[in-house]
């Protein structure tokens, strides 16, 4: 009877703690927003120096989770749209893509996946593939001039299969920390989504831009400014977008899922976290870097590749704008 009573009250205090723990994962953990160096000022170009860019988020795919998910400290159950999209970029001296969204073919990609991987990170509602879009758009693949990986993970580069033979760039630093294994794990997954296409390397060399601490200037105009947000994963890439009409854009892959993760700044759920962050204090201080950019420029969109809600925004604005310009 009392190895029973003993028993009992062992299961009751493991059941009391795992219930403490998962409620635990959902409260806030603040992390300082001290900025660790003095940033310089730096000097963009002027609307007049700078070309007309179109701008066209293409939505491949999404899955709807709860607010608390996406966002650790909140705990409201509202359904938020994480997105799956490519960024087509109509620039006077290229036309190009900014990630890929899903291809055609992404369903017979994920056949050999598991369970777990198919209902985690690979839970998503094929809307309209990447193909479809450029038909959409009367544009055949080799209208691209490249397309830039924000980082190679799958859900990145899983347009890739729709675009035969089109450049893809990538920062050196993600490619080289992808090879030691990230290009094979599910099966090789990313590989395999890479299919033949020609790989060309990024090496950010440039001065640090507008508080990040390196660039590279695609076009060396300052229309197009790539800069480093690592932690997700070492070599993600962001990418300013300074045009004459239009107000500038700063997209920044999956550095942040939601504006409320570098708004506030608060993590996403700290299990989903742990399984799609690469270095967790980098990732951290990655949106601390976002937290005081979007302070400083209120005005500037500031654009994660699964934030479907500010795609949305964004495009709803973009096409009111061009009504007004074209008139």
């Amino acid at each position: 009877m009392k190895l029973r009573n003993w028993l009992t009250l062992g299961g009751m205090t493991l059941g009391s703690l795992a219930v403490a723990t998962a409620v635990k994962s959902f409260l806030p953990r603040p992390f300082g927003t001290d900025q660790l160096y003095e940033r310089p000022v730096e000097v963009t170009p002027s609307p007049q120096h700078l070309p007309d860019i179109e701008i066209t988020f293409l939505r491949c795919g999404s899955v709807v989770l709860p607010e608390c998910i996406a966002i650790r400290g909140s705990f409201s159950l509202t359904p938020r749209t994480i997105s799956h999209s490519a960024v087509l970029i109509q620039h006077p001296k290229a036309t190009f893509l900014y990630d890929t969204g899903l291809c055609t073919d992404i369903p017979l990609f994920l056949l050999d996946q598991s369970f777990l991987f198919n209902n985690t990170l690979g839970r998503f509602t094929l809307e309209q593939s990447l193909g479809h879009h450029l038909e959409r758009l009367q544009l055949q693949p080799s209208d691209l001039d490249f397309a830039i990986l924000s980082h190679l993970h799958w859900d990145h580069v899983s347009g890739i299969p729709d675009l035969p033979d089109v450049p893809l760039r990538v920062n050196r630093l993600e490619y080289d920390f992808a090879s030691q294994g990230l290009l094979e794990k599910n099966q090789g997954l990313v590989r395999r989504l890479l299919s033949n296409n020609p790989v060309n390397f990024l090496d950010f060399s440039g001065p640090a831009y507008e508080g990040f601490r390196s660039s590279y200037d695609l076009f060396d105009d300052g229309s197009i400014v790539l800069v480093p947000l690592p932690g997700h994963t070492p070599g993600q890439i962001g990418m300013f977008i300074n045009r004459a009409h239009g107000p500038r854009v700063f997209l920044i892959g999956d550095a942040a899922w939601l504006s409320n993760n570098y708004a506030e700044p608060a993590t996403m759920h700290p299990v989903l976290w742990s399984m799609v962050t690469s270095d967790d204090a980098m990732a951290r201080q990655t949106l601390i870097d976002l937290h005081h950019f979007s302070r400083r420029h209120p005005e500037i969109p500031i654009i994660g590749m699964h934030d479907g809600q500010l795609q949305e925004a964004f495009m709803a604005t973009e096409q009111q704008r061009l009504q007004v310009h074209t008139a």
